[in-house]
């Protein structure tokens, strides 16, 4: 993990001022629920992502987004909720998401949060993204006074205290992650091809503009930022 994050280590910087204003998962079987509540369908997709619902669902949202990015929080806060409960439940519509990352504490959070198990992956993601302007600048400031033990050959220790530093590390805990499979996923390599493969395929294969980036149905959707502009679409969706 180590030469990524320091190559990345640049980009923190200029991200600092957009957020001031406002272990791999496992592959597993889909099963169908027992009662019609497709939101306890959780599982890992061919691209990386991991999808909520049923995978035969009419429309298929996808999101692309950071974890450092402020309109991505504000999605994860405003519209994640509506999404699941009204349109995903029923079965008719799937939603996954994908990282694309934009700098090292992006890729922190992401391996942190791929330690959950499959079904709680999707509420530690809204605990995170909707603690995001509490633990982001503390990030920024951790690494800023850090950088020296970032760059040793071995920096899950100082990455793993960034973690609790921000408290993001008792957020995992509550979702059954400990200290030790914390830091197995922190220096998971397949897990962080997987994450730098979503990435390329965002930024240089789909070419979104920026995130969150959506798509319904392998379409892009270039013009939709958040849930006021997606929601509409869905429906359309839904009676095409």
């Amino acid at each position: 993990m180590i030469r990524t994050v320091i190559a990345l280590l640049a980009l923190v910087s200029p991200l600092a001022a957009e957020a001031a204003a406002p272990r791999h998962l496992p592959t597993h079987n889909v099963q169908h629920p027992s009662a019609a509540d497709w939101t306890k369908v959780v599982s890992l997709t061919p691209d990386g992502g991991i999808r909520m619902g049923n995978p035969n669902a009419k429309v298929k949202v996808v999101e692309y987004f950071s974890y450092t990015c402020p309109h991505c929080a504000a999605f994860a806060t405003e519209g994640a909720g509506p999404l699941a409960q009204k349109y995903v439940r029923g079965g008719q519509v799937s939603y996954e998401i994908r990282v694309a990352l934009r700098d090292a504490i992006d890729l922190t959070m992401a391996l942190s949060a791929r330690c959950v198990a499959p079904p709680r992956y999707f509420d530690t993601v809204g605990a995170i993204m909707g603690s995001q302007q509490d633990w982001f600048p503390k990030a920024i400031d951790y690494i800023n006074a850090n950088r020296d033990k970032l760059n040793s050959v071995d920096d899950t220790a100082a990455i793993h205290a960034m973690l609790a530093n921000v408290g993001v590390e008792a957020m995992l805990a509550k979702q059954g992650v400990t200290p030790a499979a914390l830091n197995a996923c922190l220096a998971s390599k397949p897990a962080e091809d997987i994450l730098q493969k979503t990435t390329n395929d965002a930024w240089n294969v789909k070419h979104i503009s920026g995130t969150p980036g959506f798509f319904i149905n392998d379409a892009a959707q270039p013009d939709i930022h958040g849930w006021a502009q997606l929601e509409p679409a869905i429906q359309t969706a839904i009676k095409g």
